[in-house]
């Protein structure tokens, strides 16, 4: 296992493979005492010094950095829009931190703290490991070079140094809407009075490391990778510790402020992590919907699907025959069409929009099995709570109703309705619904307007960026559109590998993962240069073994109606390293809601009370541990 506390004697920074991440130089020491006589011009340098302190530390921490440049093809509306409405704090704001009186903080209780206003750390490192002789890892950067951090923070509950600090962990997608967890920052924060920050996963988003241009496959195996992103947000968090919240790095300190990091799936994977592998930097590690065993390589590749199946049948009895028996069928009349239209058409998909690869039917229906494989996950991921009116319920619906429009809830006696090809058509115009599309296909289910941007469905939706991009990514649990989903495809390529295949049991018709095809798909996307190593990850971090390892205050939370389940700890590892399972929850269920209300399940209720009390019981340990080195 890595050494993670080694560090470069000479410059402070972490070795490869992996390190901590040393905090920021503690600040300069006060000046003499100055005599009497020049008081007065002291006072004034001092007035001075002070407005250029506030200045800077203005520069510094909220200042928008430029855009990085993206070839983005789909939704640049959104990502453009957000990334231009950059709010930057004013005067008054600014002066209430401790960047310019770091020893005598001062709130104002009244003000209106806008907790999903950007912020941009400007200090961050674009490459946090060197080699062993203090050069930089290669690919024309630096040992210095920095880029803006966009990050989220809120101090409305903080009830200053001494309190605690949730640290967010952000993954595989841009952080455009804010704090992700109302958990986190509507219950637990105001209950430990504790701050919340929210640091976005480098690449993801329009702020990115490499700015101006696309970075090169060379640059993103060394910086794209867990262990970078994991130095950022430690890097990043020390820093607000000391500039934002002023509190001691020192653990014996009252004022030191114990921090707990959070994270659901592969940000779940990552708290976990920043616990063992930054245990200088995490006290407490909460892993939601962590998929750790699927990522070292332990888990069957058939769970993650067959629990999606399972799922379904239990959101609407008989929906795993329906939907196995209209894919069968749909499959059989993709690959049986004269043409890729003629079947594009029957879907009521737009024919212009086809990606150029598929110009065979038999990759058009290895496609939409596909998208229809991972739509589903989707629906099943937000299964909660549960009931008839969840993506899941209607997407089940649609292949199961003989005599129900989707369209507009009502019956009609068009036999197309129940075609296979126009079920999976009405499937993926429900899912453009619940992602909150406007409402689709006003047109003939038979295929009249299918070319009509406003009637049919875009296929295309669902490929990321980058040349020889495919639907079927990587990632067969499915990567997104746009940039986003080229760095999560790219990501699955290298070290964060993850088997998903379709079994023969399963509502989908069966296909086996394996890795000679994801190299075969990872080197005609992105070259020969690119290799994926299964092991890799797990050989550096040492996440298969936890308590040998020496992990320990990581909780685990688990939706047994989530399909990622399969891959993560169910049961205790050890009296610090524990698992709490959901009966009815989803995926992060109990993240991403405020909880407990009139709406939970009462397995979900309970669990939130669960939570808190585990994690008062461990930060009441770290207060004990503090008094008694005192």
């Amino acid at each position: 296992m890595a050494n993670y506390g080694a560090i470069d004697a000479a410059e402070g920074r972490p070795t490869v493979p992996s390190g901590a991440v040393p905090p920021p130089p503690p600040p300069s020491p006060p000046p003499p005492r100055p005599r009497v006589v020049v008081v007065a011009l002291l006072a004034a340098a001092a007035s001075l010094a002070l407005l250029a302190t506030t200045a800077r530390c203005y520069y510094y921490y909220y200042r928008p950095p430029p855009v990085a440049s993206s070839r983005r093809v789909r939704n640049d509306a959104s990502s453009s829009s957000s990334s231009s409405s950059s709010a930057i704090p004013n005067d008054e704001k600014c002066a209430t931190f401790p960047c310019q009186q770091r020893q005598k903080r001062q709130r104002d209780e009244d003000e209106d703290e806008d907790e999903n206003e950007m912020r941009f750390y400007h200090g961050q490192l674009v490459d946090h490991f060197v080699v062993d002789d203090g050069t930089s890892s290669g690919g024309g950067h630096d040992d210095g070079d920095t880029w803006s951090h966009r990050y989220y923070a809120s101090t409305k509950y903080f009830g200053g140094p001494g309190h605690p600090i949730f640290h967010v962990v952000g993954g595989e997608g841009a952080l455009d809407a804010g704090m992700l967890y109302p958990f986190v920052t509507e219950r637990l924060a105001p209950y430990f009075g504790a701050a919340v920050i929210q640091v976005e996963h480098r690449f993801y988003g329009p702020y990115r490391p490499i700015t101006g241009r696309e970075p090169t496959v060379s640059e993103l195996l060394r910086l794209l990778t867990p262990q970078q992103a994991m130095a950022d947000n430690v890097r990043l968090g020390r820093a607000l510790k000391s500039e934002l919240l002023n509190c001691s790095y020192d653990r014996s300190s009252t004022y030191y402020c114990p921090v707990i990091s959070v994270g659901g799936s592969y940000p779940g994977f990552l708290s976990a992590m920043m616990r063992l592998a930054h245990p200088d930097y995490v006290d407490v590690g909460y892993a939601s919907s962590a998929p750790l065993k699927l990522y070292d390589q332990s888990t069957d590749q058939y769970a993650y699907y067959d629990i999606v199946t399972d799922v379904a049948e239990r959101a609407s009895a008989g929906c795993a025959d329906a939907v196995r028996d209209a894919l069968r069928e749909a499959r059989d009349l993709i690959v049986g069409a004269d043409s890729v239209e003629e079947a594009v058409v029957g879907m009521a998909m737009c024919a212009d929009a086809v990606p150029g690869y598929i110009d065979r039917t038999s990759i058009l229906a290895d496609e939409v099995t596909s998208a229809v494989g991972f739509t589903f996950a989707d629906f099943d991921s937000g299964y909660y709570p549960p009931g008839p009116g969840t993506g899941l319920y209607k997407a089940c619906r649609v292949f199961q109703d003989d005599d129900r429009d989707h369209r507009n809830n009502t019956t009609t006696t068009s036999s197309s309705s129940s075609s296979p090809l126009s079920r999976v058509g009405t499937f993926f115009r429900v899912f453009r619904e619940e992602e909150g599309g406007e409402t689709p296909y006003e047109g003939d289910r038979d295929g009249g307007g299918a070319n009509d941007d406003d009637d049919c469905f875009d296929l295309s939706v669902f490929l990321p960026d980058g040349e020889n991009a495919r639907i079927t990514t990587s990632d067969w649990s499915g990567s997104g559109g746009g940039n986003d989903g080229k760095m999560w495809d790219f990501q699955l390529c290298t070290t964060v590998i993850d088997p998903i295949g379709f079994s023969s049991e399963s509502m989908f018709p069966p296909r086996r993962w394996t890795y000679e095809g994801l190299t075969r798909y990872c080197q005609l996307r992105y070259g020969e240069e690119v290799t994926p190593r299964p092991y890799a990850l797990v050989e550096d971090l040492g996440f298969d073994d936890l308590v040998g390892n020496g992990a320990s205050r990581i909780l685990f939370t688990n939706g047994m109606r989530d399909m990622w389940y399969g891959g993560s700890y169910t049961e205790d590892l050890s009296d610090t390293i524990l698992a709490l399972n959901f009966e009815n929850g989803a995926h992060h269920s109990d993240l991403s809601h405020v909880g407990p209300t009139d709406a939970d399940t009462d397995d979900i209720k309970e669990g939130y009370v669960k939570i808190q009390n585990i994690l008062e019981k461990w930060l009441g340990d770290i207060k004990a541990e503090i008094d008694a080195v005192q």
